[in-house]
This record gives C-alpha cells, sequence and structure tokens, in this order.
C-alpha cells in the first residue's frame, strides 16, 4: 500500500505587521517591523490510502491552518507535505465558491478548479444537486445561502468529484441533524471504498469513531500522533485536568446564560463540608441555581457521577425524580441530591453538574468536575460494592450433579 499524504518536519509562521506603514519600512530600510507567531512547528506524520485521520486539539492550535497548506491552499514555511490524487476539500463555509455565481455555476466552477472537463462535471451535476437538496435554490446565488445551505452545497460539492483525498474541517458542525447524518453516511462510504479522509472536528465522539489514528495539535505543536482513541482520550483527559474543581466556590459565569449553576458542595450525613468518603458513606450534593424570567417550565438539574479517569457512573435529574427544587427567592432555586449508601470502591471522582429544562433534553449550564471527592473502599475490588450474600443451600426442587 502507498503513502496517500507525507509531511515531513512541517512548520508555518505567519507576520504580524505593527502598522500601515511597517512592510514598506521592512522592504526599503531593512528594519524588522513584524512580529512572528508559529502555527505550526516541526509536524511529521504520514497517511496510507485509504486511512482516516483525526486531527484534534484546541481552537488556534494549528488544526485549520495545517489543512489548508494539505489542500494547497496555504504554503508551508519550513518543510514540506506531499499528497498523492485528487484532493478535494471542505474548509470554511462558501471557501471556494463566488457569491454571485449561482449555485449550479458554482459546481461546475469548483469542477473546473479541480480539473474536470465540464462534460465531466455535467455527469455528475444532478446527483451533487440531489445529495444538497438544493433544487429549489441552485439557481440563485449562493450570496443569498444560509450557512446550512453553504455546507450542503459545499459538502455535496467536496464529496461529488470523486476525490482520492477528502479534507475536512469542521464542517459536520453546521447543518440539521438529518443532513449531518447524510454527511457521517457518506463519509463511511468513502471510507468502505479506500478513499484517505482527512477529518478536523471538536466533536471528539466522531473522530474517534470514524478514524483510524489522530494527531493532537497544541499551540502549533504535536503531542501525539497515535491510534484515534488513545488520542481522543489522552486529550479529553487533558481538557479534564485543566478544568479547576468549584467545590463550594461560584464558577465563572456567562452573561448570556439565562439558567445558570451558582454554587455547589459537598457533604458528608452530618451536613459538614467533605471531600472524603468511605464506601458505604452517605454523600450529598447540595446545589443551588439560578433561572431567569426566560425560562419557561419546572426548573431542573442533573448531576452526575465521574471516575477520574473519564467513566460515567450515574445521571439523575430532579424532573427524573418527580422532585421540584426548592425555590429561595425570584429565580433562584436549591436541591440537595443524597446518595445514603455510597457503593462506590477506591478512587478519586467528580460531579458534573447541568442546568436543564423539564423533559432533560436542553443543557443550558454544563459544569464540569463542579466537586471533587475521594472514596476509600478498603480491600475489595473493583469499581463499585454490590450488595450479595452467599447461599448454599441446594434447591428442593432440583437436583444438581456434584
Amino acid at each position: 500500500m502507498s503513502s496517500a499524504v507525507v509531511v515531513n518536519h512541517l512548520s508555518k509562521v505567519y507576520k504580524h505587521y505593527w502598522g500601515p506603514r511597517s512592510l514598506l519600512k521592512e522592504v526599503l530600510l531593512g528594519v524588522t517591523s513584524h512580529s512572528r507567531q508559529w502555527a505550526l512547528k516541526d509536524i511529521s506524520f504520514e497517511l496510507q490510502e485509504g486511512e482516516a485521520f483525526g486531527v484534534v486539539g484546541n481552537n488556534g492550535a494549528g488544526k485549520s491552518t495545517l489543512l489548508k497548506i494539505l489542500a494547497g491552499t496555504a504554503f508551508a514555511t519550513v518543510g514540506e507535505a506531499h499528497v498523492s490524487g485528487r484532493i478535494s476539500a471542505l474548509l470554511e463555509l462558501g471557501a471556494g465558491f463566488h457569491p454571485e455565481f449561482s449555485g449550479r455555476e458554482n459546481i461546475y466552477f469548483n469542477g473546473a478548479l479541480q480539473g474536470l472537463s465540464r462534460e465531466e462535471v455535467k455527469d455528475r451535476e444532478e446527483e451533487i444537486i440531489d445529495f444538497s437538496e438544493l433544487s429549489e435554490f441552485v439557481d440563485k446565488p449562493v450570496k443569498t445561502y444560509s450557512s446550512g445551505m453553504f455546507l450542503r452545497l459545499g459538502f455535496a460539492v467536496a464529496t461529488g468529484f470523486d476525490p482520492a483525498v477528502l479534507i475536512i474541517d469542521e464542517a459536520l458542525a453546521v447543518g440539521d441533524q438529518h443532513f449531518q447524518k447524510k454527511c457521517t453516511d457518506r463519509i463511511m462510504d468513502f471510507r468502505r471504498q479506500g478513499k484517505t479522509i482527512i477529518f478536523c472536528s471538536h466533536n471528539l465522539y466522531q473522530v474517534k469513531t470514524m478514524c483510524d489514528r489522530a494527531l493532537w495539535l497544541d499551540r502549533g505543536a504535536a503531542l501525539a500522533v497515535d491510534d484515534a482513541a488513545r488520542v481522543v482520550d489522552r486529550y479529553t483527559n487533558e481538557l479534564r485536568e485543566e478544568r479547576k474543581p468549584l467545590n463550594g466556590y461560584p464558577p465563572q459565569q456567562n452573561d448570556s446564560l439565562d439558567c445558570a449553576i451558582e454554587r455547589v458542595a459537598t457533604l458528608d450525613a452530618d451536613g459538614a463540608p467533605a471531600a472524603d468518603f468511605e464506601t458505604g458513606d452517605t454523600i450529598r450534593l447540595d446545589i443551588w441555581a439560578f433561572f431567569g424570567r426566560k425560562f419557561q417550565g419546572t426548573p431542573g438539574i442533573a448531576a452526575s457521577i465521574v471516575r477520574n479517569d473519564g467513566l460515567l457512573f450515574y445521571t439523575t435529574t430532579n424532573t427524573k425524580d418527580g422532585v421540584e427544587l426548592l425555590p429561595l427567592e425570584p429565580g433562584h432555586f436549591y436541591g440537595s441530591l443524597v446518595f445514603p449508601k455510597i457503593p462506590l470502591l477506591s478512587g478519586a471522582y467528580y460531579f458534573n453538574v447541568v442546568t436543564t429544562d423539564q423533559d432533560n433534553l436542553q443543557a443550558y449550564h454544563i459544569v464540569e468536575r463542579a466537586a471533587n471527592f475521594t472514596v476509600h473502599g478498603g480491600a475489595d475490588s473493583g469499581s463499585v460494592k454490590l450488595e450479595h450474600h452467599w447461599d448454599n443451600k441446594l434447591p428442593q426442587a432440583k437436583t444438581l450433579a456434584r
């Protein structure tokens, strides 16, 4: 199997000039008048034909810059990147489309950019339009399209010309669930056809399930290139470590939130603040929340117990349990979730807390690691201590072989 993508010691620097005359001053006088920002630093990897490769990282990590270089719309400062076969890329919404052209004209425009003849584009035209579900709008200028319509046409065009390498940058974050499902199905079809896919997304579940390997970028540097599940797990654990527990103190507030967690606290059976427990102890989680005037319905709070390695043990909500929160003053509510005999064995755990609607369909304010706690479980092994007993009496109605 031959290589589809080879990246060797790739680096990219952006120059930020200090003012409108800085570039002229630098050219004429030879005086440095800019600062440098390294978007990528010494990135190397190789993809085989038919491999699906994920790219993860925080905003500003260099993901989009890397994909632009692979797609040929940006150039490396140092190093090189080689891509074999026809490339089709879906980068920013609307990239590669002329705003004054109609959707149909942009299909031919993009086909020409990829080196296809007018006859070859015509053979695929109806299939592209059918997939995009834009037959009513395909002859209208794309400058009148919504972001969802841009996604539909962009994805249909990017996948409609039979590329050898498909590059997708966060495109599936836009659009309705129906079309997102169509896009995912087509990507999986491409995988079965043995095409090479490079997929960048903040949806870590998609990266984990759709990709063979993944690259984790952080401030332009490669922190990991490995099996997709391992990279996603490492990246997720890093995100969790960055979040500080509240432990009774108010979280960072977002002024745009109409429903917010205000404060949480873990307490023992006597109502005293506590963070260390034994298996079988009572744990109480006290939660204060705010629901603004725009909120309609019964206020809901969801709480989850998660082990430090990310394993979710249990989630419940007051609305699911048929319990209303206690109103304190207008817009402010209190709830106390009690676990009378916690079955958890030794380990470090934390609570995630969320404000929800009465049907638990909408999450308003998500606070991860709202409170940390530790459980000591003695000599027992496993994750939980299950109630059990031994009954060594032979059943009366059966004869058991000895």
